[in-house]
């Protein structure tokens, strides 16, 4: 399983620096792209979508703990399991997120 992903999505549209003036794009936490390929999953598809100026999810939004719950469970791993810390207190893996369904072969 090969992930590609950035940190941020873009802001929608150009932004001005205060200053020199030049365009640019902010960090964008509302939506971002990210491509998940090999290993077996089921890949050719889009899961979800933005509205029309890419700013905002429009249909299946989800989180980068969505992601991370389906490489865990891609790799055998419970997505949902806890560990104790270091008080015996149980930890969970992820605070949130389910496995992708379209991409869980």
């Amino acid at each position: 399983m090969v992930i590609v992903t950035g940190e941020f999505g873009r802001t929608p549209k150009l932004e001005y620096q205060k200053g020199d003036g030049r365009p640019g794009r902010d960090h964008w936490p509302q939506a971002m792209s990210l491509i998940v390929a090999g290993g077996g999953i089921q890949v050719g598809q889009v899961v979800g979508s933005t509205d029309s100026k890419g700013a905002h999810p429009k249909d299946r939004p989800l989180s980068p703990n969505d992601l991370w719950a389906t490489m865990y469970k891609h790799l055998g791993i419970d997505p949902e399991r806890t560990f104790p810390d270091h008080t015996g207190r149980p930890m969970p893996i992820l605070p949130h997120g389910e496995p992708i369904r379209e991409l869980i072969a």
